[in-house]
């Protein structure tokens, strides 16, 4: 039989003990083999007893203290990973048994050079409106990869090769540097799939952590478009439009599509919910002008 490629799966974490240990759990029952794998967790600066946790269980213990980033944080994890290949996973998600076996199998059937799993989405008891929205417009994996030659780090496989060509994910960015890198990947001929039996689960996102993310993100499109040395005007057009409420019809078709029947009773205030999302994103993307320019 062909040797199996030795894996590195990297894992930043901030402030979240019971996550954290969660998914350490979940990545050390993996079905692949024992002695063909590393995990390694980096904490990005935790002031409560997360490193505790981390340290109680046979994983390797890094820390990024200076730039708090998660991208920062994955970048210590891969050079300092002795894996063939990298994956990666964010603290939040717990993969199932299979993911790294089913990850691996993918990439090297389809001779890829990165491969993003499938993210199931769970609820709490109450599934919130805010949880319903998150579920069916956030970390979209099949359709951004298939569709933009995109995918989020929170379940992703790299071959090692991909880095050494590209360099390291953006460490000034807090959100969306996995999308831009990845897009830079199969924009230079890099071969991205999707592998449905890579499977991880995420919990949804309640209102406040939904609208704190939203604002995140936006910081990170503006950070990105800044690059490019956009002109002032576009700038307050962009900023102009961020604030514009989505078409009604466009959240009912992907409430349609992603959703269940009873998320569709709920459309009115599933639109709700994705206007205020869009305004906290817009939101980041003025908080990043205005830190530029002041």
């Amino acid at each position: 039989m062909e040797k199996l490629p030795f894996v590195s799966v990297v894992v930043p974490t901030l402030n979240s003990p019971e996550r954290t240990s969660t998914c350490i759990e979940a990545l050390l029952a993996q079905t692949y083999p024992k002695n063909q794998y590393e995990v390694i967790i980096i904490d990005n600066g935790s002031s409560d007893h997360t490193p505790n946790i981390i340290q109680e269980y046979p994983v390797i213990f890094l820390k990024e203290s200076g730039i708090k980033s998660p991208y920062a944080a994955r970048n210590r994890g891969i050079r300092s990973g002795r894996g063939e290949i990298i994956a990666m996973t964010d603290v939040n998600c717990t993969p199932v048994p299979t993911w790294l076996e089913e990850g691996v199998k993918s990439m090297k059937m389809a001779g890829a050079d990165l491969v993003g799993g499938k993210v199931t989405f769970t609820f709490s008891p109450k599934r919130t409106v805010a949880e319903c929205f998150d579920s069916v417009s956030n970390v979209k994996m099949k359709s951004s990869i298939e569709k933009r030659g995109v995918a989020k780090g929170g379940n992703l496989f790299v071959h090692r090769r991909v880095f050494k060509s590209l360099g390291l994910f953006p460490e000034y960015m807090r959100s969306g540097g996995d999308v831009w890198w990845t897009g830079r990947a199969t924009k230079a001929g890099f071969k991205l799939i999707y592998s449905p039996k890579a499977n991880a689960y995420y919990p949804a996102r309640t209102l406040f952590p939904l609208l704190k993310k939203s604002c995140r993100v936006g910081k990170g499109q503006m950070a990105l478009w800044l690059e490019q040395t956009p002109s002032l005007l576009s700038i307050i057009i962009s900023v102009v439009r961020g604030f514009r409420p989505p078409k009604y019809s466009f959240i009912g078709r992907i409430v349609r599509e992603r959703g269940t029947k009873e998320m569709l009773s709920r459309l009115p205030a599933i639109w709700g919910v994705s206007w205020m999302c869009s305004v906290a994103s817009n939101t980041g993307r003025i908080s990043c002008v205005l830190r530029r320019l002041l």
